[in-house]
């Protein structure tokens, strides 16, 4: 049905993928970088790291898209923590010093970090999820921790002798540049990010098997991965009872998004009845990917986003005038159908499945969702924080990322340090890491 797509789909993402590769590159560099660790020792003069933060400061605030909703002064705020963090004794307390400035923006899409540290950081051998007030283990990366008891659905108790939460909370949560609650508490625990730390120190962990079989291991961050979980982000589809599709999409990122694998299996899914597209755990990509399959889901024209950036211009401060920010409404975006006669409109239910995890490119496609009115959105509360971050050279090695757009939606509902809000509300049980899918389950009540 839409296999004659593939050569105009790749010609359009050819010609917008500059500013969604510079976003998409931007975003991943900061995840890769903003938590390298020093060792204790100190290369910085007081001066040089007074000359970052000055730096850092100074960026934000002419750049910074949300400064005008902080709930102080930036200036008096960066200079008032000047000193202390200039005063720092390690360039370890340096950096997490800065982290912890950097994170009263409150803002997902801005970071700090060092691009030449003394010890390379990396994850222990297993990734993680969290639901609720319990850690659970996601994917297993070496033989080694199968060998030894680990698998996806082991419980994490405790790390370093401290309950696992509270180990989060003190350790990684803090550090965490976040626009929202709900992505702290959940991105925290995801993935790699609980368990990043230096390459050269293991963790002491407890861990549990149901029902009863508790056991401790001192583990190691070991980088030889036999098995890489970003493997498995790969689109996946099947056909459920009652005749509904689904397709679930981890990732909208280049390389782990397939546009032809896409099409396949949205053609295999030609005769269902509705459809459920699920983009839980998506931290996003390139948003051009989320504009093609919208324009295949939606029958009609959908409405953009809109947005704006910081505009300073010298002269108008001179006369004493405001410069309002720059804006700009998008395109809208033209369904496929009404573009070839030979693709007929796509008008089955959809419902849409995301979480806290829903975060940037994916959650501007469960936002543009949202002003298409395309469907049902059940889950939990997105990320909160999608835009364009640029990248600053701070100096001596230490870089930042700074979000220089807003956005929210055509009738002016802002989702950035919000969230899109689901129309039914349901927590992720950790019973989907054995099978049972309670967020999937509800979403096809509303579809019988």
């Amino acid at each position: 049905m839409v296999a004659s797509l593939e050569a105009k789909f790749t010609k359009e993402t050819k010609n917008s993928n500059k500013m969604n590769m510079s976003k998409l590159i931007c975003f991943i560099v900061g995840l890769m970088f903003p938590t390298v660790h020093l060792n204790a020792t100190n290369q910085l003069t007081s001066a040089q790291k007074a000359s970052i933060v000055t730096k850092f400061g100074t960026e934000v605030k002419y750049n910074f898209a949300h400064l005008d909703k902080l709930p102080c002064n930036w200036d008096s705020l960066y200079m008032a923590r000047l000193p202390q963090i200039a005063d720092t004794p390690t360039d370890e307390a340096f950096l997490d010093s800065l982290k912890l400035l950097c994170a009263t923006l409150k803002d997902g899409h801005t970071a700090v970090w060092c691009n030449a540290p003394a010890v390379r950081d990396w994850t222990l051998p297993f990734f993680t999820k969290r639901f609720g007030n319990r850690v659970f283990v996601t994917d297993v990366i070496t033989d080694r921790m199968i060998t030894a008891g680990l698998r996806p659905g082991t419980e994490i108790l405790e790390m370093d002798d401290m309950p696992v939460i509270e180990y989060g909370e003190t350790n990684v949560i803090p550090y965490f540049p976040s626009s929202t609650p709900q992505w702290s508490q959940s991105a925290a625990f995801f993935g790699g990010q609980l368990t990043n730390g230096p390459a050269d120190k293991s963790v002491k962990v407890k861990f549990r098997n149901a029902p009863d079989s508790v056991f401790t291991l001192d583990v190691e961050r070991d980088m030889n991965w036999q098995y890489n979980p970003y493997d498995k982000r790969v689109i996946s589809h099947k056909k459920l009872p009652g005749n509904v599709g689904y397709i679930k999409i981890p990732s909208f990122q280049q390389g782990l998004f397939n546009h032809e694998k896409f099409i396949e299996v949205f053609d295999s899914l030609e005769n269902v009845s509705s459809l459920v597209v699920d983009i839980r755990d998506n931290g996003g990509g390139n948003s051009t990917y989320g504009d093609f399959i919208l324009r295949l889901i939606c029958p009609d024209t959908i409405p953009a986003l809109e947005w704006s950036s910081p505009k300073y211009i010298p002269v108008m401060k001179a006369w004493g005038r405001t410069v309002e920010p720059y804006i700009e409404k998008g395109n809208p975006l033209i369904p496929f159908s009404a573009q070839h006669s030979e693709i007929p409109k796509f008008e089955i239910p959809v419902v849409l499945l995301v979480n806290s995890n829903t975060f940037s490119a994916s959650e501007d496609f469960a936002a543009t969702f949202r002003a298409a009115k395309r469907g049902k959105i059940v889950g939990t509360p997105t990320g909160g924080s999608t835009g364009q971050p640029i990248m600053i050279d701070l100096g001596y090695g230490y870089m930042a990322r700074i979000c220089a757009r807003d956005e929210w939606l055509p009738d002016g509902t802002e989702f950035i340090g919000v969230g899109i809000q689901p129309d039914i509300v349901v927590e992720e049980s950790e019973d989907v890491l054995f099978g049972k899918d309670n967020v999937l389950e509800e979403a096809l009540k509303l579809l019988k």
